[in-house]
């Protein structure tokens, strides 16, 4: 994508940044001699569960394996049917079908989040995404799983920073996932996640599924484990993290102003709810001729998401299926200047003849 003048993604002006200390941080790990399960990973683990305020913190692979590893930790099985949106990347339906249960798709809000449960519907768990960083309604969910004695597991991918009513993201669930995809708000160069449990008994069966199950011979596990100088990378960026949010916000607020009114794809306006600025997503009736004059202008832009869309039968999920064709995510990252936000806008401006 070396093309586009703006590109999606900031992670290389994230290196440019702080590339000295990045790279400090990975020849630490490496001249240790220490590459997995060692005490950079331990340390990440140990912050993490105390800034999120839970109990225990479990480094794995990716995301993707946090979500299947914490449906296998709760107690799920092929024998289990999970409640998810219909409307999320990929992996969050896929760790539900990679673990064989079956899926029972739910309709999406406005935000693209998931939408009402029917009270009718029995299901083993509820599985859900905080999408582009913007809170579920988190109240409704927990009253729905406390009432049926299920467990609430939350997709916090792309919603690390977010808060509801003075709970942070990533304690939001029985149990929680977080990304540090380089497409996150804390990136790793590479791929890495973190699953969150204030379950003793869930951290125990965790830490033994992503190596081999080796805490209990009668169970097999994987191999999923962020390498040590992602680890310590991860450790540098965590003491950033909240001047990096901060940054997000004031960008959130700029494109708000420039944009075209009635366009943004909005965050609640709930009081105590707050969105972790993930992606700042428009909406568009002419979405595809858009995205190509913004390509032709240097900027680049993504459609999230219409994978599932693709799979299953239509006409079922009127919001997920209407967000699939209209909704566009602009660039989006702590590093982006007012000058290419305008650039941005102006472009968009121009394409409606504004």
């Amino acid at each position: 994508m070396s093309g586009y003048k703006i590109k999606f993604n900031g992670i290389d002006k994230l290196y440019d940044a702080y590339w000295w200390r990045l790279t400090r941080r990975a020849k630490q790990a490496w001249n240790s001699g220490v590459h997995v399960k060692g005490p950079y990973l331990r340390k990440l683990e140990i912050k993490i569960a105390s800034k999120y305020q839970r109990k225990f913190a479990v480094g794995v692979g990716s995301a993707t394996d946090g979500l299947f590893l914490a449906l296998k930790a709760v107690g799920l099985s092929d024998k289990s049917t999970i409640a998810c949106p219909v409307y999320s990347y990929i992996a969050t339906s896929g760790a539900i079908k990679r673990l064989g249960s079956k899926i029972k798709f739910i309709d999406v809000d406005k935000q693209g989040n998931i939408g009402s449960i029917d009270s009718k519907i029995q299901v083993d768990a509820v599985l859900y995404a905080n999408l582009f960083g913007n809170v579920a309604d988190y109240t409704r969910l927990r009253k729905y799983c406390d009432k049926n004695n299920i467990p609430l597991i939350e997709d916090a991918a792309q919603s690390q920073g977010a808060w509801h009513h003075g709970v942070q993201s990533g304690k939001l669930g029985s149990i929680s996932i977080f990304s540090f995809d380089p497409m996150k708000n804390m990136p790793c160069f590479g791929t890495a996640g973190m699953v969150l449990t204030d379950s003793s008994i869930v951290y125990e069966s965790l830490i033994s599924l992503r190596r081999h199950g080796i805490r209990n011979n009668d169970n097999y596990g994987y191999n999923s484990m962020i390498p040590e100088d992602h680890a310590n990378q991860l450790l540098f960026l965590l003491d950033k993290f909240d001047s990096l949010q901060k940054k997000r916000g004031k960008i959130y607020k700029r494109y708000k102003k420039m944009l075209p009114s009635g366009m943004l794809l909005e965050t609640t306006k709930e009081k105590g709810i707050f969105s972790s600025y993930h992606k700042l997503v428009i909406t568009s009736n002419k979405r595809d001729l858009l995205q190509k004059y913004l390509k032709d202008a240097g900027v680049e832009t993504k459609i999230h998401y219409n994978y599932l869309l693709d799979k299953i039968q239509t006409n079922h999920y009127p919001m997920a299926e209407m967000l699939s064709y209209t909704l566009l995510s602009l660039p989006m990252h702590p590093f982006l200047t007012t000058g290419e936000i305008d650039y941005i806008c102006e472009r968009i401006k121009q394409f409606y003849g504004i």
